[in-house]
């Protein structure tokens, strides 16, 4: 899946006090019981990578969402210093080989969950 926040379509899904949630849903892509997709967490106030000690405004990533089993696991993800993706990146992380986790009642992941598991 080609990994560009700059021509993808967000749709917001929904937002707390510490962030806004959006959605690209033309990135959905299932294979059995597994669907994946990309989402962007924008922060209202600037988070801090806990490595580098740099700002983070932004994440974009690939998540994969075992439906039946109500979890979840990242594929990939991007660290931006700016906001919805912009700036500086700060991290770039591949976990392909992730463990799955529970999805949490009222998390972000929650919402994304009942998107993508929902389309299927």
């Amino acid at each position: 899946m080609p990994f560009s926040s700059s021509f993808a379509e967000w749709k917001e899904l929904g937002s707390n006090e510490l962030m806004v949630v959006y959605v690209d849903l033309d990135t959905i892509s299932a294979s059995g019981e597994k669907a994946q997709i990309m989402s962007m967490l924008d922060f209202k106030k600037p988070g801090v990578n806990p490595k580098t000690k740099q700002p983070v405004s932004s994440i974009i990533g690939i998540n994969e969402y075992n439906c039946p089993a109500l979890s979840y696991r990242p594929i990939e993800y991007k660290e931006f210093a700016g906001n919805k993706g912009s700036g500086k990146v700060v991290s770039d992380n591949k976990t392909p080989s992730s463990e799955f986790e529970p999805v949490v009642n009222e998390s972000w992941t929650a919402g994304v969950f009942n998107v993508v598991c929902k389309r299927k």
